[in-house]
C-alpha cells in the first residue's frame, strides 16, 4: 500500500473542518477514510472505524483521562453554584478604586481561577465587569484581557487543570505513536520554557494595560469609553454594539452556533445557590492542588493519579456543600450538567485518537521517516510545527482538536529528523492557543465577549494586532531557539 496514503485521514479531516467548523464529524470522517484506505472495503471500514474508536474507549489510560475531563468539569460546576467566586469578589471591590487596580485584580484572581479555562472566563469576568464599567474600562478591552489571561496561562500549569488533563491523554497518543518511552507529564514539563506564543501573548496583554503600548484600535475604544456620552448617545452605542447578542457571530468548537461556549463551557449565567461564603472556593482548591501534587509526584501513571485526586476533592467538596444546605439531588444534577458540558471535547478525543492510529497503521512513521529524514532541519521542525498548527487551530476555531490532531505527527517528525522532543510538543501546543484566542469561530473569543457584553467582531478587530504581534514573535523563537540550544 503506498505510503503517501497514511497523511490522508489527517488531511481530510483538517480540510473538511476548516469547511464546515465542524470538528467531531470531521475527524469521524477522517477515521472512516483512513479505515476505508487500510480495508479497501466499504463494507469492513465501517466495521474497522468501531474497532479504531472502541479500541481507545477501552484503553485503561485513556478511560482515566475521559473521566478526569467529565468529574473536573462537574466539581467547576458545583464550584460556581457554591457562592464563593461571589465571596471573593465582594471581599477584593473594596480594594479597587481605578482601572488600573481593576486589571491588577483580573490577573491576581488566576490562582483561584486557574483550574478551567471557561471557569476561569466566567468567575474572574464576573467578578470584575461591574467594576470595570465604574471605572471606564472598554468592553472589548476587558474581554482581551480576560481570554489571554485564560488559555495562555493555563496550559502553562502542570496540574490540577482541566488542560493538563487533557494535554497528558494526546501526548501519551503522540508517545505511543512514535515509540517514545517514558512520562508523559515529565515531557510536558520539558516543553514549558518553550511555550513561546504563552509568554509573549500574556506579555504583551500587560504592557497593553499602560495606554502607550496600544494598538489605534484599541486606544480609539479606551477614548470612546472615557468620553461623557449623553443617554441618547449612549443608547445609540449600545444598540450598535450589540450587546445582548453577544458571540451569535460566532460558532464553538464543535461548530454550532453559541452564546460565549467553547470545548470546556460553562454557563455564564449559573446563580449561586449557597450563601456567598470564602471556604466554599478555598476548600476545593487547597485540597485538590496539594492533593495532585503529591499523588503526581514520581509517579509512572500520571492520569490516573490526577483522577484520584479528583474524586477525593469531589467527595470533600460535596459534602461541604450538602452541609450547607444543597440537596444531594441538586448537587447530582449540578454535577452532571457540569460534566456534560464537556461531552465535546470527550467526542473530540475519542475520535481523534483514532486517526492516530489509522494513520500509523498506514504507514505515516514510515512515510515521514523516507521522505523526511535527512531532507529536513531539525532545527526548523518546532518553527513549521507552530505555523502549521496555528493556521489550523485558527480556521477550526478549536485548540484542543488541533493538539488531537498534530501531537502525534509532530512527535513522529521529531523522532524522524533529530529534532527536540519538548520543543516539538511545545510548537503545537503554541499553535494551538494561538487560534485558541485570536479566531474569530473560536469558543474562546465568544466567551470572552459574551461575559464582557463586548460586541464579537469589534472585540476580534480590536485584539487580533496584540495576538498576531504575539503569534509573529513566537514564530522567530521557535525559527532561531532550535539553533541556539
Amino acid at each position: 500500500m503506498e505510503l503517501i496514503y497514511s497523511v490522508i485521514p489527517s488531511l481530510v479531516a483538517i480540510i473538511i473542518a476548516i469547511w464546515t467548523k465542524q470538528v467531531i464529524p470531521s475527524l469521524l470522517i477522517g477515521l472512516w477514510v483512513g479505515s476505508l484506505l487500510l480495508t479497501q472495503s466499504l463494507f469492513l471500514s465501517v466495521g474497522q472505524t468501531i474497532d479504531y474508536i472502541v479500541g481507545v474507549l477501552t484503553d485503561t489510560g485513556n478511560i482515566n483521562v475521559l473521566m478526569f475531563l467529565y468529574i473536573f468539569s462537574g466539581l467547576v460546576a458545583l464550584i460556581q453554584i457554591s457562592g464563593g467566586i461571589q465571596a471573593f469578589g465582594n471581599w477584593m471591590k473594596k480594594y479597587i478604586t481605578n482601572s488600573k487596580r481593576v486589571f491588577g485584580v483580573l490577573w491576581g484572581l488566576l490562582p483561584i481561577t486557574f483550574i478551567d479555562c471557561g471557569f476561569r472566563v466566567v468567575a474572574a469576568g464576573s467578578i470584575v465587569k461591574s467594576l470595570s464599567q465604574k471605572y471606564h474600562v472598554s468592553r472589548e478591552r476587558l474581554a482581551y484581557m480576560l481570554n489571554n489571561s485564560a488559555s495562555p496561562v493555563i496550559i502553562l500549569i502542570p496540574l490540577a487543570t482541566t488542560f493538563v488533563g487533557y494535554v497528558l491523554g494526546v501526548v501519551e497518543k503522540g508517545m505511543q505513536a512514535s515509540g517514545v518511552e517514558g512520562s508523559a507529564l515529565a515531557l510536558f514539563i520539558q516543553s514549558l520554557p518553550f511555550q513561546f506564543f504563552s509568554y509573549t501573548a500574556i506579555g504583551i496583554a500587560i504592557l497593553s494595560i499602560m495606554p502607550r503600548f496600544n494598538f489605534s484600535g484599541m486606544k480609539e475604544l479606551i477614548k470612546m469609553n472615557h468620553a461623557p456620552l449623553k443617554p441618547a448617545h449612549d443608547a445609540e452605542m449600545s444598540e450598535e454594539f450589540h450587546h445582548h447578542e453577544k458571540g451569535e457571530s460566532a460558532k464553538d468548537q464543535t461548530g454550532n452556533a453559541v452564546k460565549g461556549s467553547m470545548e470546556h463551557n460553562h454557563d455564564m449565567d449559573e446563580k449561586p445557590i449557597l450563601k456567598p461564603r470564602l471556604m466554599n472556593l478555598i476548600v476545593p482548591l487547597v485540597v485538590l492542588i496539594p492533593l495532585s501534587f503529591f499523588l503526581m509526584w514520581n509517579s509512572e501513571e500520571p492520569s490516573r493519579s490526577m483522577l484520584i485526586a479528583l474524586l477525593i476533592t469531589m467527595v470533600i467538596t460535596s459534602i461541604l456543600y450538602r452541609i450547607q444546605g444543597i440537596k444531594l439531588e441538586t448537587l447530582v444534577e449540578r454535577f452532571i450538567k457540569g460534566g456534560n458540558q464537556l461531552i465535546a471535547t470527550i467526542a473530540i478525543l475519542a475520535v481523534a485518537w483514532p486517526i492516530s492510529d489509522v494513520s500509523q497503521d498506514l504507514g505515516l512513521g514510515q512515510l515521514i521517516e523516507n521522505t523526511l529524514a535527512g531532507n529536513l532541519s531539525p532545527f526548523l521542525v518546532p518553527g513549521l510545527l507552530f505555523v502549521v498548527t496555528g493556521a489550523v487551530s485558527y480556521f477550526i476555531g478549536s485548540s484542543w482538536g488541533s493538539w488531537a490532531l498534530m501531537v502525534p505527527i509532530a512527535f513522529t517528525l521529531a523522532v524522524s529528523t533529530g529534532s527536540a522532543i519538548p520543543i516539538a510538543l511545545a510548537a503545537v501546543l503554541s499553535g494551538g492557543t494561538f487560534g485558541d484566542v485570536t479566531s474569530p469561530v473560536s469558543g474562546m473569543t465568544a466567551m470572552s465577549a459574551g461575559i464582557a457584553e463586548a460586541d464579537h467582531m469589534k472585540y476580534v478587530k480590536a485584539m487580533s494586532p496584540y495576538n498576531l504581534t504575539a503569534g509573529v514573535v513566537a514564530a522567530l523563537l521557535f525559527f532561531v531557539v532550535p539553533f541556539i540550544i
